[in-house]
């Protein structure tokens, strides 16, 4: 803690030096000279209290939420409140250096040092106080005694992750624990469990929840291998889904105990890409979100007026997992609505993080909204299907226009024609081989849609996907070899979760 107090501090020390000094210049024509010093070193001391106190309101976020027997310590302040304390003490002394007499100055600058050292004081008690923390967490789950664990890493809204195995988990009909790595993360969280949550912000926290017999993990963040260490544990990969994406074949799989996947494909993605796993790790349990998925009933052809949803990935974290189409999202939308086809338009949970994303969304949106008002077509906005389950869409829809993502592999269930965009550089030939899902698409690719020959391509992949449909043939074969023989039968899941859990089959 001390160590990243100090990193914490780092960047800070120049301009605490360049306050103190320019409080200095404008006291000490007016103010005594121990005086002027002594009210700038306050100065420079509350800027950098500013980094090391939010420090230790993030060290003492560790807290349990709707656990029974634990009472919960009181709350640091929050960090707004303490930059707000610090920028009125600096306008304070400076106007006081420059007007005032030297007395309103020491008054100032002594409110400010005993300031700084109640909050530095009450910052060193809660930290000391840690270890009390984690032994009440840890004695209230010893009484209350959860089965398993549920693990997520990220700090953003990741909750849909969580909520598509929620569910499923809850049939075991034994009480489990939801952990998370970081306190943006619980409100979220609370929205999708009414499970005890356990926010542990500093590795050595893990301590007091390694309890129950397994860990079931929702993602591939860095934060899962600290937890992974715990050996008296069994740590479970489930993931948020299948796809050609890079993190359906990581690396870091390896270090789990057991690895679910959804079908053949994902077992025989991993030596395709390089990476060892032994085979007794992999289980393969279907797709049980997939549910009461409504399966294709006729020709798209036969549709009056087909519903296509629109669904783009997220941008990913770098080029290599920029996979999105969504800057091609408003020149799709725009040809299916020149095709009298009505659209559901659903981005990626995480493009509604950033704002450019945002911005986009929301053009897409407004053609959406005047086609609605001047032709009456039933176009589905994605500020109305926010946070409504895929698998509605996936029933609304009579097609499906997405990219590399799991919402391709899911849609597989449908048995309806789906269209896939390429993501930049990926040349048609060499789609299927690179990218395995698409082995029954109607393949597009971003540059042709953002480019002079986008109404070409854009023709001819909707003709075949509303139209003569020639792949039809083939999505059987690959639903199956994606998802199983059985997408949407739950006991595969269930019985190998009883069985890494020690419940009785």
């Amino acid at each position: 803690m001390i160590r990243r107090a100090l990193r914490a501090l780092g960047p800070q020390l120049p301009l605490a030096l360049g306050l103190g000094l320019l409080v200095a210049l404008v006291a000490a024509p007016r103010q005594p000279g121990l005086l002027v010093w002594f009210v700038s070193v306050v100065v420079g001391l509350a800027v950098l209290a500013v980094p090391a106190l939010e420090l230790v309101g993030r060290a003492t976020a560790l807290r349990a939420y709707g656990l029974a027997g634990y009472a919960a310590p009181a709350p640091p302040p929050p960090a707004r409140w303490i930059r707000f304390g610090v920028g009125v003490l600096i306008i304070a002394v400076a106007l006081a250096a420059a007007f005032a007499v030297p007395a309103v100055l020491l008054g100032v600058g002594v409110l400010g040092a005993i300031a700084l050292v109640l909050t530095a004081g009450l910052g060193f008690l809660r930290i000391r106080s840690r270890g009390a923390d984690r032994a009440r967490i840890r004695s209230a789950l010893e009484a209350w005694g959860p089965r398993f664990l549920l693990y997520t890493g990220r700090r953003n809204d990741a909750s849909y992750q969580l909520a598509m195995w929620v569910p499923l988990l809850e049939r075991l009909r034994v009480p489990y624990l939801v952990v998370v790595r970081h306190v943006e993360a619980v409100a979220a969280t609370r929205k999708v469990t009414d499970a005890p949550i356990v926010c542990c912000p500093e590795n050595a926290d893990l301590d007091c929840v390694a309890v129950g017999s397994a860990v079931f993990y929702v993602n591939m963040v860095a934060q899962n291998t600290p937890f992974v260490l715990y050996r008296n544990l069994t740590h479970v990969y489930l993931g948020h889904g299948d796809s050609d994406k890079e993190l359906s074949a990581h690396p870091g799989h390896a270090m789990f105990d057991r690895i679910f996947v959804a079908g053949r494909a994902a077992v025989d993605r991993y030596p395709a890409n390089g990476v060892v796993i032994p085979p007794q790790k992999i289980v393969e349990v279907g797709r049980p979100q997939l549910a009461g998925i409504a399966k294709a009933d006729r020709a798209i052809n036969e549709v009056a007026v087909p519903r296509v949803l629109l669904a783009p990935t997220w941008r990913g974290y770098n080029a290599n997992t920029n996979l999105s189409f969504l800057p091609a999202a408003e020149v799709l939308a725009a040809a299916l609505i020149a095709r009298g086809v009505e659209v559901i338009f659903r981005p990626h949970p995480f493009s509604w993080l950033g704002r450019a994303e945002r911005a986009t969304i929301a053009e897409v949106d407004t053609l959406l909204t005047s086609d609605r008002t001047s032709s009456g077509r039933r176009h589905v906005l994605a500020t109305e299907g926010r946070g409504v389950p895929i698998s509605d869409a996936f029933d609304d829809s009579d097609a499906c226009i997405t990219d590399i993502g799991s919402v391709l592999v899911d849609y597989f269930a449908t048995l309806k024609p789906y269209a896939v965009v390429l993501p930049p550089g990926v040349e048609y030939g060499c789609a299927h081989e690179r990218f395995p899902t698409t082995g029954a698409a109607y393949l597009m690719k971003i540059d042709d849609l953002v480019g002079p020959r986008s109404t070409q391509v854009l023709g001819r992949a909707l003709d075949d996907l509303l139209g003569a449909d020639p792949m039809a043939h083939r999505r059987v074969d690959i639903a199956h070899y994606y998802l199983g023989q059985h997408p949407g039968d739950d006991e595969p899941f269930l019985r190998a979760a009883r069985e890494v859990i020690g419940l009785p089959s």
